[in-house]
């Protein structure tokens, strides 16, 4: 529990209603309670077991649909941070950047986990209208950010982005999401492989624009040219299990691919641990071009090379037999890597070993330090 002699801090959550993970506030929010007495805001009640700490106040507002609903949302926590006064308010996501623009003096620190386009997307048909609307939430998300006394972009390209939208540097300090120890390695195995199938894996958000049929589809391209592989994907909602499942038994793909529903952050390392290669990718969507994945520095740290998409976000961190392999983002694209990698399987420990080298720089015990420090700085500014 906190000491009651620690300083206050609030934190503002913006989770959406199918969040894909929550390991990355999770480290965030521990490492604050060790330091302040924490209240944390939010719209629904929180039961994630990574989320919940002994200790810290849990206060939900209330969830309200639309845009309309996320700005009622940041008013109500601007009041309450008015109302309890706290040494810091840290806001956990860059959709709750505007509240710094409504608490007044209050050193506000921002997490910028999110491309504002991806908060509310451009509309694809002809609607200037919602072109405009959705123009001046991201006008908004970025003020909020040139506002706060910190904001700390998870990568490269998002902190280039933030200095390019008008972010002070000496408010701009870049944190990497961090990974916990216990992905470290668990990924390296030992021994001979051969005979045995390649074994790769995906886990997060299973739907279109994440791959999910461009990974189907490449694995019945894989099973056609006979090369020995099988799939993992992990993280799937009901009814995105039930959309796998057809598709697998219409691919007749049953033998080399297994879909798994969600599972708590802390189950993740048990499952790379069997795997050889992990998976990412992304169609090429704006807003993917700013956002590194979650996922990408899990399966480093780990020590899996990661098989990823031709995407800048993907590209800045994986090289070519080195700790991964780039592919074209399609199916037949996704098929021709796994082929390479399952012809060149000698190849896998050295890849291993560079990637779990390369991985260890974003172990949250490494970043930890950096983070409190910006923070501390912040406080006592």
């Amino acid at each position: 529990m906190s000491n009651p002699s620690f300083k206050s801090c609030v934190i503002v959550t913006c989770f959406s209603e199918s969040q894909p993970g929550y390991l990355d506030f999770s480290y965030r929010i521990q490492s604050l309670f060790k330091h302040y007495q924490v209240t944390i805001l939010s719209q629904d009640v929180l039961s994630q077991p990574e989320l919940l700490v002994h200790g810290v106040h849990y206060q939900a507002l209330g969830r309200r649909s639309g845009k309309f609903g996320w700005l009622s949302y940041l008013w109500k926590c601007a009041s309450v941070i008015r109302t309890l006064k706290p040494d810091l308010a840290v806001l956990l996501h860059s959709g709750a950047a505007p509240v710094s623009l409504l608490i007044g003096k209050i050193p506000s620190c921002l997490y910028w986990n999110e491309h504002p386009t991806n908060l509310n997307h451009y509309p694809e048909n002809f609607s200037p209208v919602r072109h405009a609307l959705a123009g001046a939430t991201h006008w908004l998300v970025f003020l909020g950010a040139r506002h706060a006394n910190l904001v700390m972009p998870i990568g490269e390209e998002h902190r280039d982005d933030l200095l390019e939208n008008g972010c002070s540097s000496e408010r701009v300090r870049m944190i990497y999401m961090g990974v916990a120890d216990t992905f470290s390695g668990c990924g390296v195995k030992e021994g001979d492989r051969h005979g045995k199938p390649l074994e790769l894996i995906y886990v997060g958000t299973v739907n279109a624009p994440r791959g999910r049929d461009v990974m189907l589809e490449g694995m019945a391209e894989v099973m056609l040219a006979r090369i020995d592989a099988h799939l993992t994907i992990v993280g799937a909602w009901e009814d995105q299990l039930s959309y796998c499942r057809t598709k697998i038994a219409q691919l007749g793909i049953e033998r080399h691919v297994r879909v798994l529903g969600r599972v708590t952050g802390n189950e993740i390392p048990r499952l790379l641990a069997s795997a050889d290669i992990g998976i990412c990718l992304w169609e090429d969507k704006l807003w993917w071009r700013f956002n590194p994945p979650t996922k990408l520095f899990e399966y480093l740290a780990a020590g899996l090379p990661v098989l990823a998409s031709d995407i800048r976000t993907h590209k800045r961190y994986i090289e070519d037999w080195k700790n991964g392999f780039i592919f074209e983002y399609s199916a037949k694209g996704l098929a021709r890597a796994i082929a390479e990698l399952a012809i060149n399987q000698e190849k896998l420990p050295k890849m291993k070993s560079i990637a779990f080298n390369s991985g260890q720089q974003y172990l949250w015990s490494k970043i930890e330090p950096d983070f409190i420090d910006a923070v501390k700085k912040v406080e006592n500014s």
